[in-house]
C-alpha cells in the first residue's frame, strides 16, 4: 500500500502543470489586447487633437486671406493724379497681390503672414494721409509749396522702412493704456515788458501761443518718462514749427510729421497738469487755429481758438 500512493503523487502533478500554463498564457494574452486596445484610443485622440490643429490654421490663413482680399479692394478705390503717390500705390497694391499667393501654399507660416498683413495694413493708412492731404491742397493750390514736397517725401520714407521696423515691435500698446486729456484749451498771450501775459484774441498782439490741459490718472499706462508734442495749424493749414527737417518731427498716427512743441513729463499714473507755449518766430495770421496734442504716437486731445 505505500508503495502505491508514491507512485500516484507524480501522476497529479503532471496533469496540473499544463493547466497552470495555460492560465498563464491566457493572462499574458489578455493583458497584451489591453494595451493594444490602450494604445488604440491613445491614436485615436492624437488624430482627432491634429485634424482640430490642422482646421484652425485653416480658418486662421482664410481669415488673413479675407483681410488681405479687402485691403486689395480698399487700394483699388484710390486714385490720385500724383505720379510718385499712384506709383506707391502700385505698388503696395503688387505686395498686397503677393501674399494673397502666398496664403494659398503652405510654405510661410500663419505667424509670418498676419505680420506682413499688419505691416501692409499700417502702410495704407499711411498713404490714405498722404493722399487726403494731396486731395485737399489740390482743391486750394494750383502746385505743392516746399513745406508740402518735404512733408510728403519724409512720409514716404516713413512707409518704405515701416515693415523694417515692426519687426522689432514685440506687442501694440492697447487703446485703454492711452493717455487722455482734460479742461483742454489753446489762447493767444500778450506779452508785457516785466515778461508777464494775458490772453488776447488780438493777432497782432499776440506774443506766443499758450496751451493747457490735464492729464487724466491712467493706472494702466506704463509709468515713466514721456514726450508731450503740440501741434498748432494755422488758418491755411501750415504747421508752426521752428525748423522743416526730421529733427523737428515725431511719429504719430501711423505717419511722421512736424510739432510745434514738445515738453517731457515723468508720468505717475495720477492727474498732471500742464501748460505748453508757442513762442513767436512770425506774424500770426488771422482766422482759426486748430491745436493737437499727442502722446505715445497717438492724439489724446484736440482744441481750436481765433485770433482777430
Amino acid at each position: 500500500m505505500e508503495n502505491k500512493e508514491t507512485t500516484t503523487i507524480p501522476t497529479e502533478k503532471k496533469k496540473n502543470n499544463p493547466n497552470k500554463l495555460m492560465v498563464v498564457v491566457i493572462i499574458l494574452l489578455l493583458g497584451f489586447c489591453s494595451y493594444l486596445i490602450w494604445q488604440n484610443m491613445q491614436l485615436q485622440e492624437l488624430i482627432v487633437n491634429n485634424e482640430i490643429v490642422i482646421t484652425d490654421v485653416s480658418s486662421e490663413r482664410d481669415q488673413v486671406q479675407a483681410d488681405l482680399e479687402e485691403m486689395l479692394a480698399q487700394y483699388n478705390t484710390m486714385e490720385t493724379t500724383n505720379e510718385k503717390l499712384s506709383a506707391e500705390l502700385a505698388a503696395e497694391k503688387a505686395k498686397i497681390e503677393e501674399l494673397i499667393k502666398k496664403t494659398k501654399g503652405k510654405d510661410w507660416s500663419i505667424y509670418k503672414l498676419k505680420k506682413e498683413t499688419e505691416t501692409l495694413r499700417k502702410i495704407m493708412k499711411g498713404l490714405y494721409v498722404q493722399l487726403d492731404s494731396l486731395q485737399q491742397a489740390n482743391g486750394a493750390l494750383e502746385e505743392e509749396n516746399y513745406t508740402v514736397k518735404t512733408e510728403l517725401n519724409n512720409e514716404k520714407n516713413v512707409t518704405k522702412n515701416l515693415t523694417e521696423r515692426n519687426e522689432d515691435l514685440s506687442d501694440l500698446v492697447t487703446v485703454a493704456s492711452y493717455l487722455k486729456t482734460s479742461d483742454l484749451k489753446s489762447y493767444g498771450v500778450k506779452i508785457k515788458n516785466d515778461n508777464t501775459g494775458k490772453m488776447t484774441d488780438k493777432a497782432k498782439r499776440t506774443g506766443k501761443i499758450r496751451t493747457e490741459f490735464t492729464i487724466l490718472k491712467n493706472s494702466i499706462t506704463i509709468p515713466g518718462k514721456k514726450w508731450i508734442y503740440v501741434r498748432i495749424l494755422t488758418p491755411d493749414g501750415k504747421v508752426l514749427s521752428e525748423k522743416t527737417d526730421d529733427s523737428n518731427k515725431f511719429d504719430f498716427n501711423g505717419v511722421r510729421g512736424l510739432y510745434s512743441s514738445k515738453k517731457q513729463i515723468d508720468y505717475k499714473n495720477q492727474a498732471l497738469s500742464l501748460t505748453i507755449d508757442w513762442q513767436k518766430t512770425e506774424d500770426f495770421p488771422i482766422g482759426e487755429y486748430n491745436v493737437e496734442v499727442y502722446a505715445d504716437g497717438v492724439d489724446i486731445g484736440k482744441t481750436k481758438f481765433f485770433l482777430e
